[in-house]
């Protein structure tokens, strides 16, 4: 009954009795800190937060190399990468979790609660967040060191054309400057930004599309053959009848892309995020698929 009772109090009354998350604005008010990029490198590197949110809880290996190993209460794992940006932001990026993205939060310490708060860019509290010194669960284990990790601000920078890096809690669909040549008007000059939004059976042939944000991207029967898509974001991008012959895509992230009828052979999907792309009808010969994630994927044969 009483926890009925709370229930009700703090839904009529969760502007003046702080039932409700708080916001960064109210944690500076209050007995928290915002840290610096220093001070959060400082507490994270090699050591584990046992983490907390609506929609996750767990604990989160921070490597000081920049990568990630995590896994969550239900004993899902998930690895990816962490950086830090100019304007204080922590930014993580798992390889399959929240489809790959980019999410970058600014951090308060509050001491007193002995506890850290994660704030989206929008200034709502999502993630509290307790240090634990070093790695007690062994989470390292499952990180490989073999390839030094791409730089997460490196991404964020390239998705928003911009030397430094803005928040990205909610990326928009744009990609960084490139010339595209060949559309079916015969364009010149067109930018990834076009590219991002609408581009079906452009000419990209041979094209330096590395670590571009081509998230919801229409390139059904875009010619990509032999392009260069490593770490591109191509979250849910249409690429429909597309040519990706000997295309590159490691590493790149393209979960619930639609690769129905494409000729995708000989192309490199090694390390990419695939979870539940559409390979229907599409012609996978020679296509290499190792460390990729391959899981619930549509119409893709098994991979030796």
């Amino acid at each position: 009954m009483k926890s009925v009772v709370h229930f009700l109090l703090c839904s009529t009354l969760v502007l003046i009795s702080g039932c409700g998350p708080i916001t960064s604005k109210q944690a500076s008010r209050q007995e928290s800190t915002q840290l610096t990029a220093e001070q959060i490198f400082q507490i994270v590197s090699d050591n584990s937060l046992i983490m907390s949110a609506y929609d996750f809880s767990g604990t989160v290996y921070v490597d000081q190399s920049g990568l990630l190993s995590a896994v969550d209460n239900e004993k899902m794992s998930d690895v990816g990468r962490w950086d830090l940006t100019e304007n204080n932001q922590l930014c993580l990026k798992f390889r399959v979790w929240y489809y790959g993205d980019i999410k970058c939060y600014t951090v308060f310490d509050n001491q007193q609660a002995d506890k850290l708060t994660f704030f989206t860019t929008n200034g709502a509290a999502y993630y509290t967040a307790q240090m634990v010194e070093g790695d007690p669960q062994s989470l390292a284990a499952q990180i490989n060191k073999t390839s030094p990790p791409r730089s997460v601000r490196g991404q964020i920078a390239s998705q928003q054309g911009e030397s430094s890096a803005p928040p990205v809690d909610s990326a928009p669909s744009r990609a960084r400057e490139v010339e595209i040549k060949g559309s079916p008007a015969n364009d010149t000059g067109l930018t990834a930004k076009r590219l991002a939004g609408d581009c079906p059976g452009c000419n990209m042939a041979g094209m330096d599309l590395k670590e571009a944000s081509l998230i919801k991207a229409n390139l059904g029967d875009a010619d990509l053959s032999g392009a260069d898509l490593r770490y591109a974001n191509l979250r849910r991008a249409n690429l429909n009848g597309a040519n990706l012959r000997d295309a590159r895509l490691n590493h790149a992230n393209l979960p619930g892309a639609d690769l129905s009828n494409a000729d995708l052979r000989g192309a490199d999907f090694s390390g990419a995020n695939l979870l539940l792309a559409n390979f229907t009808d599409a012609d996978v010969s020679g296509a290499i698929f190792t460390n990729a994630n391959l899981e619930k994927t549509i119409g893709l044969p098994d991979q030796p």
